[in-house]
This record gives C-alpha cells, structure tokens and sequence, in this order.
C-alpha cells in the first residue's frame, strides 16, 4: 500500500516542489532567502497541507518556521527536500479518498528492498536532491545527511550501498 501511495506522490512531485530554478547567485545563499525560493516552499507548503488532508508533520512545521525566519535559501532548500522525503515515504493514500494522503501508521519503519516500485521512488528522491545542490538550494554536506538518513537508512543501507543500489550514474556534482 505504502508504495501505491509513492507512485501517486511521484506524481505529484512536481507540484510539490516547482522546477529548480537556475543556480542563485553565491551572495545569496549566506543572507536571507531567494524569493523564488521562498515562493517554492511557499507553494511546497501549500501542496502539501492541500494534498495530505491537512495533516501537519514536523518537517511542514520546519518549513515553515523556516520561511517566517526568513532563513538561507540552503537552509529552507533542506527543509523542502526533507518534507518531500517524508511525503513520498511515510504516507499513504486515504481509503476514503484516493486525492489524498494520510500519515502511515509506519512512519519511519524499515522498508523491504523488495517493494515494488521503492527503487524508483528512492532513485527520484536521490536525483533530485543531488540536482539541488549545484542550484544552490543545498549544501553537499546536508544533501548527503538528508540522503543518508532519510533514504538510506530506511532501507537498511548506509550511503555507499545505497548509492550501488540505485545504479545512478554519477552526476558529477
């Protein structure tokens, strides 16, 4: 179930996180955010409470806060690819209604290697958070954290195998 809930989330991937814009300019990233990217969470933020039933998790509440801090652009880029983690991984589709997603009551639990479609959803995750980094919306470091924790972890791997386990040709990042 928890994987027929990710094939719709891929889905709507797009509409929770917009198209990375161009790279920001470095003098950016250590003020204030771009407002492109603070529209982009904005937006993330909107998606999310509109298709998740209304549901508030702590990575929309980091969002956020984020936003009315008026953090750096990589410190909200973070926080929105840790909210889209958590949507495409720990929710599941409504029984009552199939637009929307519910907390799964396996938040954060082990995921078997073996589900179908997981590799293609941890494989969209993973690119897309290697493609922030030379768009300026995350630091290497964070994106390597979020990855290993959030990705990985869930699946028993550490980073490396993880990283041999989805095959992704190296994207030169």
């Amino acid at each position: 179930m928890r994987l027929a809930v990710a094939a719709l989330a891929v889905t709507c991937v797009q509409t929770l996180v917009p198209p990375q814009p161009r790279r920001v300019p470095r003098m950016e990233l250590y003020a204030n955010a771009s407002p492109q990217v603070v529209e982009a969470a904005k937006n993330q933020v909107a998606a999310f409470k509109e298709t998740h039933g209304g549901h508030v998790c702590d990575e929309l509440k980091a969002v956020e806060a984020a936003i009315s801090k008026d953090e750096a652009t990589e410190e909200i880029g973070a926080k929105m690819y840790e909210l889209l983690c958590t949507s495409l991984l720990d929710y599941d589709r409504d029984e009552g209604d199939e637009d929307k997603l519910v907390p799964s009551p396996n938040k954060g639990a082990a995921i078997p290697k073996d589900a179908p479609g997981l590799i293609e959803v941890m494989t969209n995750l993973y690119v897309y958070g290697i493609r922030m980094i030379p768009s300026g919306f995350i630091e290497v470091d964070r994106c390597k954290l979020i990855v290993e924790e959030r990705l990985a972890k869930r699946v028993g791997m550490t980073g490396a195998e993880l990283d041999d386990w989805l095959d992704v040709p190296d994207m030169g990042v």
